[in-house]
Parts: structure tokens; C-alpha cells; sequence
């Protein structure tokens, strides 16, 4: 493919450009991961704000069921004492006793239970508004540490489209074969699409070039890509003429 020395230095500077614009998208990928950290984090704190909550409400129902299970005891032992008049025998008599005597224990401990669980409340209440306190903290936190991304991720975009604008301008004046091969190169994962020669060897893989490639890529009449990576090959300018 025929090329100039012009077409070529032209190429250089698209590549410049292009690597500008990489540099810019590099910075705005980095902003949803970091956005999404964030909202995770921040998930994560409402989950635990959510279970400690959830904790003291199964709590407050258990202690609940045990106060009606109290006072389901204490009712069966006012019955039981309410018939005792009308038993006829000592035997019955005694047996009912018992009977009293258990609903009453069974009560007590259930009320032993009761207090324990009154305890256990009081600290789940006290997680809950510890975990609402650190919710509503990173929450504040979050909302600036967002707020300050998404004018990172705008700034990024502003100079974003800047930068392009300037890349296109440099697009322009290349020949569409010339740019066809940059960009298929580019495609493949090679931003270093055009890369010098350097002491005999191809900048980017390092490979030494044949005597014949060299003369070639001096001539600068043709397209040269490396055998290797295939990349675009040029003979760097002696710095005086390149200035």
C-alpha cells in the first residue's frame, strides 16, 4: 500500500490524538465501578439497618406470644383454684392442686422468659439505632462522594469531546486505506497502532527486522508492518528535522 512521508507523520499524530481520547475513556470507565461501590456500600448498611430492625420486631412478637402463654397459665390456675370447692375427694382435691401448682410454675417461668427476652429488646433497640445512625451517616457520605463522581465522570466527558474533536481533525487528512489498516490494527487490541524502529528491532514486540524491511520502512513509498504484531513501521526523523 502506497504511502507518503506526509501520510505518515500524519498517522503519528492521529495515534497522539488517539491515545489522548484512551486516556480520557480510561478516566470515565473508572467512574460507574466506583459509583457502583458506592451504591453497594450503602445497600450493605441498609441490610444491616433492615435486619436490626427486623431482629427487635420478632423480638417484640415473641415477647408477645410469651405473655399470652403467662396469662393463659395464670387463667387455667384461677379455674382450677375456683374449682376446688366442688371436687368430692381428697384424692381429686390433691390432684388439682398439683395441677394449680404447675400452671403456676409453668407461669413464672415463662415470665422469667419474659424478662429475658425484655432484655434482649432493649439491646436490639439499641443496635437499631446504632445501625440507623451509621445508615443516615453513609448516606450523607455517599450523597457527596456521588454528587463528586458524576462531575468527575462530566468533566471526563467535556474534555472527552474536546479531544475528539481535535482526533477527527487529525483523521481528516489521512488517506481511507491508510486509515483502514490504523484502525483494524487498533480493533485488535493495539493502541500502539504505528510504533518507530529501533536499533534494527520493531519498537512494540521487539522483534529484529530483515536488512530488506529496514530499507523499506526508510524509503517511506510503502506501508511496512511488522511481520510479528503486524503493527505500522516507521523510521523515527532526526530530531533537528523533525523540529
Amino acid at each position: 500500500m502506497a504511502i507518503s512521508k506526509d501520510s505518515l507523520r500524519l498517522l503519528v499524530t492521529l495515534q497522539e490524538q488517539d491515545k489522548a481520547l484512551d486516556s480520557i475513556q480510561h478516566e470515565i470507565d473508572a467512574v460507574p465501578p466506583r459509583i457502583a461501590a458506592v451504591k453497594a456500600d450503602l445497600e450493605n448498611e441498609k441490610k444491616a439497618m433492615d435486619a436490626a430492625k427486623a431482629k427487635t420486631v420478632d423480638l417484640e412478637k415473641k415477647k408477645k406470644s410469651k405473655e399470652l402463654d403467662v396469662a393463659a397459665k395464670e387463667e387455667s390456675a384461677r379455674k382450677r383454684t375456683g374449682q376446688l370447692n366442688e371436687l368430692k375427694s381428697n384424692d381429686a382435691y390433691k390432684a388439682m392442686q398439683a395441677e394449680i401448682a404447675a400452671d403456676k410454675a409453668a407461669a413464672a417461668d415463662l415470665e422469667t422468659e419474659v424478662l429475658i427476652i425484655m432484655e434482649e429488646i432493649d439491646k436490639a433497640k439499641a443496635a437499631e439505632k446504632a445501625e440507623l445512625a451509621a445508615f443516615k451517616k453513609l448516606e450523607g457520605e455517599a450523597a457527596g462522594d456521588l454528587a463528586k463522581l458524576e462531575a468527575v465522570m462530566s468533566e471526563a466527558k467535556g474534555r472527552f469531546d474536546g479531544a475528539k474533536a481535535k482526533r477527527d481533525e487529525a483523521a481528516g487528512p489521512v488517506p481511507p486505506d491508510v486509515m483502514k489498516v490504523y484502525n483494524h490494527i487498533r480493533s485488535r487490541g493495539k493502541p500502539d497502532a504505528v510504533v518507530p524502529v529501533v536499533d534494527g528491532h520493531c519498537g512494540a514486540c521487539q522483534i529484529t527486522l530483515a536488512p530488506s524491511m529496514l530499507v523499506e520502512i526508510a524509503k517511506v513509498k510503502a506501508l511496512v508492518s511488522c511481520e510479528s504484531c503486524q503493527r505500522i513501521l516507521y523510521k523515527p526523523e532526526p530530531a533537528a528535522q523533525a523540529a
